[in-house]
């Protein structure tokens, strides 16, 4: 007959296609149920601007993307750590 080692394979592989197959038909379930919207978008917070951030006196936020600054190694010697 069966040794125990191939019987709790067994169990085990059926025990796994039973909840992939609960899970699968869950899920179908629930994303019916919440995708009643046809927006396309990716969902969270819409940003409409930049932030609003309350910054001391005499600070702002640099304008336009921040770029990659090359050092030249005499300039490295030259900065204090």
């Amino acid at each position: 007959m069966l040794g125990g080692y191939t019987l709790d394979l067994i169990l085990v592989g059926i025990a796994y296609l039973i909840l992939v197959y609960l899970m699968v038909t869950l899920m179908k379930k629930r994303n019916k149920d919440v995708g009643g919207h046809d927006d396309d978008d990716d969902g969270g917070i819409t940003v409409k601007g930049p932030p609003e951030i309350d910054l001391p006196p005499g600070v702002c936020l640099p304008d336009g993307n921040p770029r990659l600054v090359f050092i030249d190694e005499e300039e490295r010697e030259e900065m204090p750590v």
